[in-house]
């Protein structure tokens, strides 16, 4: 009886009879991708960025046997992210310029989301040359979604503040509204902090890049949350204020450690130690050693 209606099934789909048939829905989908791709998504909200990245290239490789070009845009994209905010920029990096020629061979337009993808994880490998060109593109880019842009914004006005051009800073702080919106809010406190820094206001550089942190916090962004805590420190310490840079390095490096960034957070809790220790503030020094020990 389970053929028969099987096979009665079969037949009324071929036939195109029955409202609603597959037939009716266009083509069927490839449940493979479309289930990767949404376990790749679910697993990111989640913060599970190990599995998100798993499920982001079985969707990947998926799209790649399909030669679907949209496909691969799209879950070359969230793969790339999923790299990024997994801390393997060299991965990232990789995926978005890959996916990129992949989409220029088709003489297909590579979305600014997927150039701000690239920009980032350059800047983050310090390959300033190729972030900043990718950054440019956007921000030079038409009809791009504000968010999109302001972001690509931000990163030129940091790699402007890493290589002291308080010009270039200042272009790009201006072209970052005020905003509601706690990342962007982040975006525009911090390049406000920094460009205090380079004009030696080291005391509104350290409020601005406080808040700039706890807007990061309110974002989920606890990676930007940390390097703003690292900064706040620097404009503290150049305020002569020892004990309170102790405890911002301390705040910073114990955080990236937690994400599971050693090569940022192990810096910044010798940094602590030892301001802590110059400045006699034992508590931090304790604390300092008592995440050593947890790692």
């Amino acid at each position: 009886m389970r053929r028969s209606a099987a096979a009665l099934a079969v037949l009324l789909a071929l036939a195109g009879c029955g409202g609603g048939s597959p037939a009716d829905e266009g083509p069927p989908p490839d449940r493979r991708l479309d289930q990767a791709n949404q376990a790749g998504l679910r697993a990111l909200t989640l913060g599970n960025t190990t599995e998100a990245v798993k499920q982001y290239r079985a969707a990947l490789k998926v799209a790649y046997e399909r030669d679907d070009g949209e496909a691969i845009g799209d879950v070359g994209y969230n793969l790339a992210v999923a790299q990024l905010r997994a801390g393997a920029a060299a991965d990232s990096a990789r995926t978005a310029r890959e996916t990129r020629a992949e989409l220029e061979r088709r003489h297909r337009t590579p979305p600014a989301e997927l150039i701000l993808v690239q920009s980032a994880a350059a800047y983050r490998l310090r390959a300033t040359d190729e972030a900043e060109a990718a950054a440019q593109e956007v921000t030079q880019r038409p009809s791009v979604a504000p968010e999109t842009l302001t972001r690509g914004w931000y990163i030129r006005g940091a790699l402007a503040a890493d290589r002291g051009d308080a010009q270039g800073l200042a272009q790009a702080l201006a072209a970052i509204p005020s905003s509601t919106k706690p990342d962007q809010e982040a975006d525009r406190l911090e390049l406000a902090g920094r460009a205090a820094l380079l004009a030696g206001s080291t005391g509104p550089a350290a409020q601005q890049l406080e808040r700039a942190a706890d807007q990061r916090r309110l974002a989920l962004d606890y990676r930007g949350m940390a390097r703003a805590l690292a900064l706040a420190g620097d404009a503290v310490m150049q305020q002569g204020r020892t004990a309170d840079a102790a405890d911002l390095f301390l705040r910073a490096g114990r955080s990236a450690l937690l994400q599971g960034d050693v090569a940022t957070g192990k810096p910044l809790l010798d940094r602590a130690d030892q301001l802590a220790r110059q400045s006699g503030a034992s508590g931090v020094t304790a604390e300092v050693e008592r995440v050593r020990k947890a790692q």
